[in-house]
């Protein structure tokens, strides 16, 4: 998931603050607003091509996966040393089903951040898209094995595991999701559809489960209480981004930049 965004240095840093608290908000239009604000003051700044980017790869008025998809590539040219570039350009190849663009990006982030559960579940899902349940097995495991609370990777390794007609172990993945995310109505309707496989054999997973999402995405955006996890000195300088833009963003930006 996103790391917190760094402590405000300049003013496209605080726009970052300001744009990303907007977007824990779901204000998309306000996040977007400071998103822009940011880039018009530095237009390569690379984490804030990365929020924009993520705003039009979600389910978002200004959902554009190809302009996501540009955005990306300036900004893994402007740092390829950035994982999380990497992770969301392999995000947006997935999204127009260019699996070996994906693949490709998601190798790159791998190189640079082989520990990140987010990206080992995206990896997992690629490779169930494609049907190689072996190695999204693999990926999967990874995820769990970094990051045992994902309630997604969880349901994903349920659907793997149902798919394959193994269904002891899709129950006991759905379980594990469902303890996680105990308001998530579709695992609650996976574990239902589990009984009904279990007592009528004859059914196809296809059937039992036809409305409900054969995957689940991580979550990449953090709590909102991250936003804040620093030094003092710059917990303190986030808190007043927090405090003055409840008043005015422009007071804000003003006064850090000052």
């Amino acid at each position: 998931c996103f790391p917190p965004p760094p402590p405000p240095r300049t003013p496209a840093d605080v726009w970052l603050q300001i744009g990303h608290i907007h977007e824990l908000q779901k204000n998309f239009a306000g996040a977007m607003e400071g998103y822009q604000s940011g880039l018009a003051d530095d237009p390569n700044h690379t984490k804030l091509m990365q929020h924009v980017a993520w705003l039009k790869l979600q389910d978002t008025p200004f959902a554009n996966v190809v302009e996501a998809t540009q955005l990306l590539r300036r900004s893994s040219e402007l740092d390829p040393t950035d994982a999380q570039t990497w992770y969301l350009l392999g995000r947006c190849h997935l999204a127009a089903k260019n699996y070996t663009n994906s693949h490709t990006s998601y190798q790159q982030a791998v190189y640079r951040d082989e520990k990140s559960p987010t990206l080992w579940c995206s990896i997992g899902i690629l490779y169930f898209k494609i049907g190689q349940h072996k190695e999204a097995l693999d990926a999967y495991s990874k995820a769990i094995r970094f990051n045992p609370h994902m309630s997604a990777v969880w349901y994903n390794l349920g659907t793997l595991y149902e798919s394959c007609r193994q269904i002891p172990d899709a129950k006991d993945a759905y379980q594990h999701a469902i303890e996680l995310d105990p308001e998530r109505q579709c695992i609650k309707a996976r574990m239902q559809g589990i009984a009904r496989l279990a007592e009528n054999p004859h059914l196809s997973v296809e059937e039992v489960n036809r409305d409900l999402p054969s995957y689940l995405d991580p979550v990449v955006l953090p709590c909102l209480d991250r936003l804040t996890e620093s030094t003092a000195g710059d917990a303190a300088a986030s808190q007043m981004v927090i405090a003055a833009m409840q008043q005015d963003s422009g007071a804000a930006v003003a006064a850090f930049a000052a």
